[in-house]
């Protein structure tokens, strides 16, 4: 579910297609013996459940597993047809569990990610009650038509960055925005997005946040570097979101994790012909303000949302394609951007 991060010595690059119990009783209102409540005890505002987990709802299937906890799917044993979501972390990872307990105190007020429904706050396991998303979510729709058509995209897309620009403006970072954590509410492609997976978010205070931690491909160099991360880093995730949506290929690629840190880490973003030839100089535009080394020369979600691309017109689509660019050089069969290109 997340990759291990490594540095890297090699410089090769390849296009890479982007492809994929037990619970014990709940504390009761005069007893704090939650794994969650005994570490912050007090700090949530959420009302835990003091019922045990059996008690209202039954196990059905299993779903995913992370490095920090277990999906699984659940329904209500009152017969209720609702299918919901249990997220299940452990002891071991119980401030994974308060971190993203924090996290859900602001996305709340969001309409644009998932909804907790409950907490079963145990002595050795916390557990989520989720929303779930019966239509599964944007990797899924990347493996069946290989990349989206740039309205759709353009769409995804602005959804995505007005939750974003939500969570900064609360000074919280998500740190791992890619397609399988972006979970489509009704049928493909005509569907409200929600984001979910807030195990790796953190509230941004006065001292430095340095995390080596994400999924490979997403990573933008102050992760790699252990330098210090800030609202821009989702940002480049972003960008990166962007390239993978509209060609179905990762921009950094290598044939191991250590290949592809390096090349984030020389952030030399080239735009194939073959991959980007009906694409808009717009789409590219936003990609190139979005992956650029320096953290603070990257686009805000906030200016983000004002770019033309996301403001897309599907009758214009294709009329600022480069075949149609005077300015681009028509024999080159890519255009590449370095580092000192990069920097707006």
């Amino acid at each position: 579910m997340l990759n291990d991060v490594f540095r890297s010595q090699t410089t090769s690059r390849t296009r890479s297609t982007f492809s994929r119990f037990r619970h014990n009783s709940s504390s009761n209102n005069n007893k704090i013996d939650g794994m969650i409540q005994t570490i912050a005890p007090g700090e949530f505002d959420r009302q835990f459940s003091t019922v045990r987990f059996e008690e209202i709802y039954t196990m059905i299937d299993d779903l995913c597993r992370g490095r920090f906890s277990s999906v699984r799917k659940c329904a209500k044993i009152d017969g209720n047809e609702q299918i919901y979501v249990a997220k299940i972390v452990k002891k071991r990872h119980v401030q994974q569990a308060i971190n993203e307990l924090r996290i859900f105190q602001y996305v709340e007020k969001h309409s644009n990610f998932i909804s907790l429904f409950d907490v079963f706050d145990c002595p050795t396991e916390a557990i989520f009650i989720l929303e779930f998303a019966k239509h599964g979510d944007l990797q899924l729709v990347l493996e069946s038509e290989g990349f989206l058509d740039e309205p759709f995209a353009s769409n995804v897309v602005q959804q995505v960055l007005d939750a974003v620009a939500f969570l900064h403006d609360e000074k919280v970072v998500h740190l791992d925005i890619k397609p399988q954590n972006i979970l489509l509410m009704e049928k493909w492609p005509r569907t409200q997005i929600k984001i979910c997976d807030f195990g790796l978010s953190r509230v941004l205070t006065n001292e430095y946040l340095c995390e080596i931690s994400g999924t490979t491909d997403f990573l933008a160099p102050e992760v790699v570097n252990y330098e210090p991360l800030t609202c821009a880093t989702d940002m480049w995730s972003i960008g990166v979101l962007i390239y993978v949506l509209l060609t179905g290929h990762t921009p950094f690629g290598g044939t191991n994790h250590l290949e592809t840190q390096n090349n984030i880490t020389h952030c030399v973003l080239d735009f194939p012909r073959d991959l980007f030839e009906k694409k808009t100089k717009k789409s590219i535009d936003l990609i190139k303000k979005l992956i650029v080394r320096t953290p603070k020369q990257r686009l805000t979600a906030h200016e983000s949302q004002k770019h033309p691309w996301i403001c897309f017109n599907e009758e214009t689509s294709l009329t600022n394609s480069l075949d149609d660019d005077d300015e681009d050089d028509s024999d080159d069969q890519s255009t590449s951007i370095t580092n000192d290109d990069n920097n707006q």
